[in-house]
């Protein structure tokens, strides 16, 4: 099994590894998705709901779905670890939980089969930024797991749920919580910090991470996150 810990690499000053310290097989990967094309890994948005287990994203996902459907916003709704052909796989990978980088690589495979297969605005029960939290805590680098989803987060947008401690602690206790993951290893305020890190990380990268305050109830938070995002669909279809 391996030790589990937290591991900060490089988050402080904001820089990255150089894809030149990357193993090659990596830097192939990357090369793969370095571009644009159509119907390329850029061609269509997706909108990500992030946060940790149990602070309610499925509810907030059904209630938003609801929500565009009748303003009229075509999307697909997606789970980035349970759509396609990869969901298999990397739930085996991660019940084992002793191969780490075989896991991020995994699906950093099942985010790019997303992305190229997307016709459409796709509505995603996590995407990126939890690969920053689970596997940073499994100990895979972070600059391994940027270099690896980077070409991913291109036109993404990511809400991050977020709640305090005893808030979250009280959530979780009103609905059942599934045992996966790393969620029976890592403690509650951990597994916040290190949402509160992956955003601000990627926020430096200049990419489109959005802190959302989870307080609020579900029907009005989820009316505020449609809004949001119908009028990004719009301007980016103007």
């Amino acid at each position: 099994m391996p030790r589990f810990h937290p591991g900060i690499e490089h988050l402080a000053s904001g820089q990255r590894g150089s894809l030149d310290r990357a193993p090659k097989i990596l830097r192939i990967f990357q090369s793969m998705f370095s571009h644009d094309s159509n119907g390329g890994v850029a061609s269509f948005p997706i909108v990500a709901l992030e946060g940790p287990s149990g602070i309610g994203k499925s509810r907030l996902l059904d209630l938003i779905s609801e929500d565009l459907i009748r303003a009229d916003v075509a999307f697909d709704r997606c789970s980035n670890n349970d759509s396609g052909r990869w969901s298999a796989v990397i739930r085996d990978l991660a019940g084992a939980g002793d191969r780490p980088f075989t896991l991020a690589l995994a699906a950093a495979a099942a985010r790019a089969e997303l992305r190229e297969g997307a016709r459409q605005l796709q509505l995603c029960d996590r995407f990126v930024v939890s690969t920053f939290v689970y596997q940073r805590f499994a100990g895979v680098p972070i600059d391994y797991l940027y270099d690896v989803n980077r070409p991913f987060l291109k036109g993404s947008t990511t809400f991050v749920l977020r709640l305090g401690s005893e808030a979250l602690e009280e959530r979780r206790r009103s609905r059942p919580r599934k045992s996966d993951w790393f969620k029976d290893r890592i403690g509650t305020g951990e597994e916040i910090e290190l949402y509160d890190e992956a955003a601000a990380f990627l926020r430096t990268q200049g990419h489109d991470v959005r802190v959302v305050d989870a307080t609020l109830d579900a029907m009005t938070l989820s009316r505020q996150l449609a809004a949001e995002i119908a009028a990004m669909v719009q301007r980016n279809s103007s």
